[in-house]
């Protein structure tokens, strides 16, 4: 009789959902493959040419963070990356993202600068990536960058 119950109790904790977002909203955090995992590739910025770099963090950003994923586990991983993440200020004309994210390292007269602009252009409580841009500069006392930097 006990071992009947037990393995009635196993198969009701089984059927039972689990809710991961907030109330009411919907969401269920990723797991698995379709969460990001691991650090996020900036390139060899020490070393590779201005455009190499952005080309390859551009890429790397747009596969992790896909069409579809949600919002707040892509913020998540950013700033687990180091990225500090924001709604842009308003007063920008056009389309600005929902959020960008942006991570700077100083070494000698340079700031290398990283930027990830997610939109979530979906209404609703639900925020979920559609549109992503990586976006990296380099800035040098010597010259001027588009992102910032010493100067």
């Amino acid at each position: 009789m006990k071992r009947l119950l037990l393995i009635a109790a196993l198969v009701v904790s089984a059927c039972a959902s689990v809710q991961t977002g907030p109330a009411g909203s919907g969401a269920v955090e990723p797991r698995g493959a379709s969460a990001p995992s691991g650090p996020i590739d900036l390139g060899d910025w020490r070393r590779a040419g201005t455009h190499g770099v952005a080309q390859r963090f551009s890429a790397g950003i747009v596969r992790r963070y896909a069409a579809g994923s949600a919002l707040a586990v892509a913020t998540g991983d950013l700033r687990a990356n180091q990225f500090a993440c924001a709604a842009p200020s308003t007063g920008r004309g056009g389309d600005p993202p929902d959020q960008v994210c942006r991570r700077t390292e100083t070494e000698g007269d340079c700031t290398h600068t990283w930027q990830a602009h997610l939109w979530d252009d979906a209404p609703g409580v639900a925020a979920k990536v559609s549109r992503v841009r990586g976006l990296y500069d380099m800035r040098c006392k010597a010259d001027e960058g588009l992102l910032g930097g010493p100067g």
